[in-house]
Formats: C-alpha cells, structure tokens, sequence
C-alpha cells in the first residue's frame, strides 16, 4: 500500500471509530428509569380522579418518558386521556383536556421559578386552556391554574385528601404527593397552565408505532393506560442540564412529574474541530511511518 492510500485510510478508519463511539453513547438517567434510552418515571396506578371516583377513569396518568438524541428530545405520556379531553358541559371549552409541561432547570421549587419567569413550557393539547395561542416551546413562562374553570381541585392538599379517603395512593411520579417542590396549601394554587411566554420552538407529534420503534415500552411497568402521546423538539430550544419537568390534568385530578438532564448540543465547530483533529492524527501516523521506512 502507497504512503498516500495508507493516509487515506487511517483517515477514514480515525473518523470511523470517532463516530462509532458517539453512536454507543446513551443518554444519561439522573432520578427516572433508564429503558433502552428512554427515561420513565411512573406514576401511582390508582390516583386518578374521574367524576368523585378514585382509580382508573379518564384521569389516570400512568407514566411519562423521555429520550434524546444530541440535537433532539423524545416525549412520551401513558394515561387513559385522549388529546380531545373529557367531555363535560360545564367547563370551559366542554372538555376537561391536558394542562401544559413545564420544564424547571433553575433548581428551584416550581413558584419561584415561576415568579422569576424561570420555567420553560410546552403546550401540545390543542385543545386546552392554555394561554398561549399555538402548540410549541415556551420560555420566560409564567403558569397559571385553571383548574377552577374545569370542576378541579383547588390546591394539592385537596386532591391527597380525595384520593387516600377514596382508598387510592397518590403520587407525582418522581416526586411525591405532598413533595414541598409545589404548593399544596391555598385558593387555586395549582398552576397547570402557561399564562403567558415567548415561543422559541415548535413540537412535531410522534404515532405509537414510531414510538414503539424507538423502543419505548410502557408496558414494562405494567403501565397499561389506553393512550400514548409522543412530540419531539429540537433541543437548542431549551437549555441543557438537570431539570423538573411535570403535568397535570386541567382539573389537577392527577399529576406526573419526572426528573432528568438534557446533555448539551453539540456546537458545529466542535464536531468539526474534532474531525479535523483526527484526520491530523492520522496524518501524522502515517508520515512518522514513512520517515522510519527511509531511514
């Protein structure tokens, strides 16, 4: 083989290695349960509300789930609600639907991120209250409860009270029922809902079979709700590292929050900078090699 083939190929076969090693590389699982790159926190199976009847029903939330890529983030919701909501007459809209998601990476408990417009949000319920007008990712977002325009609980002291008198065990996924990180106490203090943000992003909605070929599987953990709801969305719409992330339903008749960390996105110059770097290396294998064969 000629000097410059060898160059050639120890070039090829550097880059190779270089991005097969990024290729092995899984996400990281800080608090949830790491799944063929998915991370789940489950939620109690019997902690939903449905019309005063506690465990099962419309309200049951089961798990969420999350999954990254280096420039994309995977969300996926188990629970017995459809994106359409639960009928009612006496709402608003006529249906009681999904609250919005929240993302906390400050650190704090989620009032004072909210009162310092700390929170990221994501509204994917088209059909919900929200208070922002589209779909998508939120920054700068302050939260709202709208929790009694929906026949809701007023605060979180109210729904464990129902639900352990209703003989079911309540919990927020990774967190617990009555974990200081919310409010529990006080008038409408439940806040489901983005009140107002700047849209930095858009979300693309993900079918279960999709979902189910990433590899996700809900039914692990014996969480078995009748729906699946999955988005995707670029990543460089949030920051990354640990966050809180959490939902409720717009009646707060059951929550789920889970923990992570979102590794951050790789910058074009780096994945540049390094390739170049590894082509130098084997360049310069190759050229000590021929030096020897002169001498």
């Amino acid at each position: 083989m000629n000097p410059i083939t060898k160059n050639s190929f120890r070039w090829t076969y550097s880059v190779a290695v270089f991005l097969a090693i990024i290729g092995l590389q899984q996400p990281k699982a800080k608090a949830a349960t790491l799944s063929n790159g998915w991370n789940y926190a489950i939620d109690s199976f019997n902690d939903g509300v449905t019309d005063g009847r506690v465990g099962g029903g419309e309200f049951e939330f089961y798990g969420i789930a999350i999954k990254e890529t280096s420039d994309t983030a995977f969300i996926a919701i188990n629970s017995n609600l459809s994106l359409a909501g639960y009928a009612r007459s006496n709402v608003l809209r006529g249906n009681i639907n999904y609250g919005d998601l929240f993302f906390n990476f400050s650190g704090q408990n989620f009032n004072t991120a909210n009162a310092n417009r700390s929170l990221f949000g994501i509204r994917f319920a088209d059909g919900n209250d929200s208070g922002v007008a589209t779909t998508g990712i939120y920054s700068n977002v302050t939260a709202k409860s709208v929790t009694q325009a929906n026949d809701g609980f007023s605060n979180l002291t109210g729904y464990n009270t129902h639900v352990r008198s209703g003989g079911g065990t309540s919990s927020i996924g990774d967190l617990a029922a009555t974990d200081p990180y919310f409010q529990q106490t006080g008038e409408n203090t439940v806040l489901n809902s983005i009140a107002s943000g700047t849209k930095v992003g858009e979300i693309s909605a993900l079918t279960s079979a999709t979902l189910s070929a990433m590899g996700l599987n809900f039914s692990q953990f014996n969480a078995v709700g009748s729906q699946t709801i999955g988005f995707s969305f670029d990543k460089s719409a949030m920051p990354s590292g640990s966050y809180v992330a959490n939902l409720f339903a717009e009646c707060a008749n059951d929550a789920i929050a889970i923990k992570g960390e979102f590794e951050a996105v790789p910058e074009p110059s780096t994945w540049f900078g390094t390739l170049v770097g590894l082509s130098f290396l084997g360049m310069g294998a190759a050229k000590r090699k021929i030096k020897r064969k002169v001498a």
